[in-house]
């Protein structure tokens, strides 16, 4: 999959992961949609960048609907759409339901939406891509966000189903899975285990579209984090244990600090 004369959805556009994809997509020579939240943010990087902005609430169907409609109205075709916004919301079991409807929504929803809208158009054109972002928490564990690690394990899980259905349809899946990313989500968070070898947006774009270009399912940015992942395959108590282990650590070093 290379990007150059290819019509690119970008959702979150506006900021972060989204923006600096748009950026590289578009200097790779896409034809770029950039969707943010807000039309009047969407528009203003649009513009910098020759991109057609639609705004879209991706926690919303009807939005995604219309995100599809405008860019095939606009481009005749879809041929990546990137379901890259997303939310964290921190904490544990006590968090609210109407906390845990909204991520959902935003971090798998979204993306369930953007295949039902796109897929059909791609299957009808005889060609399409989905680059779907999880994180790192879609394989692993995040001890203080129970609500973006269930969400973002879901992701890898529709993700995988995706590219079981449609891969033989001409229809291909790449499933991002970011560790440490410089991005407003990990702000506050850099000198934190959560922001260790943390990468620029720029070197995550690179890895994309190297990614694509090799059309790769699974797009890693970490080594460590294929790592853990080996351990959960190979020993699943092994990995607890090990999760058990650092949370331990991680509450020793809270308390000395106090």
């Amino acid at each position: 999959m290379h990007v150059k004369d290819k019509v690119c959805v970008v959702t979150g556009g506006a900021s972060g992961i989204g923006l600096a994809l748009c950026m590289r997509f578009a200097k790779e020579g896409a034809h770029v949609v950039l969707s943010d939240l807000r039309q009047d943010a969407s528009e203003s990087h649009a513009e910098a960048i020759g991109a057609f902005a639609v705004a879209a609430d991706v926690g919303r169907e009807e939005d995604i609907e219309h995100l599809v409609a405008a860019t095939i109205e606009r481009f005749g075709r879809i041929d990546l759409f990137v379901s890259n916004a997303g939310i964290a919301i921190d904490g544990g079991i006590e968090t609210p339901t109407a906390g845990w409807q909204k991520i959902i929504n935003i971090n798998l929803m979204a993306e369930v939406w953007a295949a039902k809208y796109a897929i059909p158009h791609m299957l009808e054109q005889g060609s399409g891509w989905l680059l779907n972002v999880a994180s790192a928490a879609g394989l692993l564990v995040i001890p203080d966000t129970v609500s973006y690690t269930v969400t973002k394990h879901a992701a890898v899980g529709f993700s995988e189903w995706l590219a079981t259905m449609y891969g033989d349809k001409n229809i291909g899946v790449t499933l991002l899975c970011p560790a440490a990313v410089l991005t407003p989500i990990l702000a506050g968070k850099e000198d934190t285990p959560e922001g260790q070898d943390a990468i620029t947006t720029e070197q995550l774009a690179d890895m994309v579209i190297e990614g694509l270009a090799d059309e790769r399912f699974l797009i890693n940015t970490h080594p460590w984090v294929l790592e853990k992942f080996a351990v959960k395959a190979r020993d699943y108590e092994e990995y607890i244990r090990g999760l058990r282990a650092d949370q331990a650590a991680a509450d020793a070093k809270a308390a000395a600090v106090v």
